[in-house]
């Protein structure tokens, strides 16, 4: 089983909240989605969220797992040696969920997207998704 996860995350400063934003794809076909809105934090906070919750959803033993961002922010820290300065407290809980999830999946790969490209492919449809998701649980009430 091979799952596919598009992530997002956004911030409005307006209301001070954000959201989150994730479209599960699972063996080529589309098959949940999911937002959360996120008090008094920053875009790259959501972003970030966006990515653990991605990881904490994961349950049983698959085979490979993809995750799409558009943060270069989380793949910068994720994968690429970049120091982790800020939200330390996020690091720690994201390093928390990879575990368990590499635990349940030895192949987890990131995927770093342009966001917000507009092409007629289900890839663009998807990751566009995840940002509608977002920006809507960004102004939720809660």
């Amino acid at each position: 089983m091979e799952i596919e996860i598009f992530t997002d995350g956004a911030y409005s400063p307006m209301r001070d909240q954000g959201g989150i934003g994730l479209v599960f794809v699972i063996d080529g076909k589309k098959s949940y989605e999911y937002n959360k809105p996120i008090s008094k934090t920053t875009n790259n906070k959501c972003e970030l969220l966006a990515v653990i919750c991605a990881l904490k959803a994961i349950s049983k033993p698959v085979d490979k797992i993809k995750i799409y961002t558009d943060s270069q922010y989380v793949i910068g820290c994720a994968t690429l040696g970049w120091k982790r300065k800020k939200n330390v407290e996020y690091w720690q809980a994201y390093d928390k969920a990879y575990e368990c999830a590499s635990k349940l999946c030895k192949d987890i790969e990131f995927v770093w997207v342009k966001g917000h490209e507009n092409n007629d492919s289900l890839f663009s449809t998807l990751n566009n998704l995840a940002d509608r998701l977002a920006v809507e649980a960004s102004h939720m009430v809660i």
